[in-house]
Parts: C-alpha cells; sequence; structure tokens
C-alpha cells in the first residue's frame, strides 16, 4: 500500500508491493547457483510477502555454532549500519 500518507522511518513512501522485486530475484538466483555447485553449504534468512508476512528460511546446517551465531549478530549489526547511513 504505497502512497497515501503512508511513509518510511526516513520520510520516503514505500515502495509498491507484489510487482516482482529484480534485485531479490538476482541475488536469490546467485544463492541457488551456489547451492547447486556445493559452494553454499548453510543458510538462514528472513523477509518479508507482500502482504507483509515475515517469512524465515532454516538451513542451518554449519558445523559451528559460533561461526553462524556470530554472523547472524554481524549482519544486524551490518543491517543497522546500512539502514542509518547519511546519504
Amino acid at each position: 500500500m504505497a502512497g497515501g500518507n503512508v511513509y518510511t522511518l526516513f520520510g520516503e513512501n514505500p515502495p509498491e508491493l507484489g510487482e516482482p522485486n529484480q534485485p531479490l530475484i538476482k541475488a536469490i538466483t546467485n544463492l541457488l547457483e551456489m547451492a547447486k555447485t556445493g559452494r553454499l553449504q548453510s543458510f538462514v534468512g528472513t523477509g518479508f510477502t507482500h502482504e507483509g508476512n515475515r517469512l524465515s528460511l532454516w538451513c542451518d546446517t554449519h558445523p559451528d555454532i559460533y561461526q553462524m551465531l556470530g554472523s547472524i549478530a554481524w549482519l544486524e549489526h551490518e543491517y543497522v549500519e546500512r539502514q542509518t547511513k547519511a546519504d
């Protein structure tokens, strides 16, 4: 539901929902190719559907739980940094 009186925290109108997100498609396609060749061995991810529902994917077969926890913590900090970076 873009437009109207709905804005992001940064004052922008949110993107239209339900349209294919080409950068997302490319990223997921690249992940799939990495998994098919054996380069990607584990994956934990999250996203949102156009209805606003959270989607999670757990393929947490990585043998070192501490490496995975560290990666998740790092991802949180990187997300905050990217979202709060001044343009």
